[in-house]
């Protein structure tokens, strides 16, 4: 590094970086939140967000996919960063900024194993515990950002199975939104959006009847959003 360079960094403190990252998943009808028990340091046995130091030489982005992967078991899944927080005194030790990420996974790809080994309990959203620190103000800041996504984009259905009921999607749009919706009414708006395809395919869990199952059609997307352009 250029000498002249050296001297103005010297003049400035060096802060630690962590990524803090919200895991929602949906089932039994509700977002659920990933929560990890500390297990060192000065809030062992507490619940906490997954969250990781940046390492030297590591970009801040894969820097979350490394401790979302430990975290779930689960590579390349959907997350993006809200905001970092870097109030001076939000953490009693040392200087910390956060890097908070939120991501959205479906449960039946979380690894159920990793979840007994590493000491990581689901929580519904209405029952996250009070936290250390500026964690549950994380939490709101990550559900206020995934609501207005899943607004603009169909983002929300990273946190379903490639083959979904009727049901299963009005649940998680009213989960989301925290609100109900008239069942006719959604029907006919998920119709009206063409890239969710209906299959010849029947869920015989969910009922002896059976439900249509859907599928979301990426290619009728894009199509739909030139479109809309």
């Amino acid at each position: 590094m250029d000498q002249t360079v050296k001297e103005i960094f010297k003049d400035y403190p060096k802060f630690y970086i962590v990524d803090c990252c919200v895991v929602f998943s949906f089932f039994n009808d509700s977002i659920h939140v990933l929560l990890v028990k500390q297990d060192h340091g000065p809030s062992i046995g507490t619940w906490v967000l997954p969250y990781g130091f940046v390492l030297d030489n590591e970009d801040i982005d894969n820097s979350a996919r490394r401790i979302l992967a430990a975290k779930t078991g689960l590579e390349n899944i959907f997350m993006e960063q809200v905001r970092c927080f870097g109030e001076a005194n939000r953490y009693p030790y040392e200087r910390v900024i956060a890097c908070l990420y939120y991501a959205l996974i479906n449960k039946e790809d979380f690894d159920e194993q990793l979840n007994k080994s590493d000491n990581t309990k689901w929580f519904p959203l209405t029952e996250v515990p009070e936290m250390k620190y500026d964690q549950n103000e994380m939490i709101r800041a990550a559900v206020t950002r995934m609501r207005y996504r899943t607004m603009v984009k169909p983002v929300g259905l990273n946190m379903l199975p490639p083959l979904f009921t009727m049901r299963q999607l009005r649940k998680l749009v009213e989960a989301i939104n925290n609100k109900p919706r008239d069942k006719r009414n959604f029907r006919k708006i998920v119709e009206e959006a063409y890239y969710i395809e209906k299959t010849m395919l029947i869920d015989k869990k969910s009922s002896k009847r059976g439900a249509v199952l859907y599928r979301f059609n990426e290619k009728l997307y894009e199509q739909y959003l030139r479109e809309k352009l």
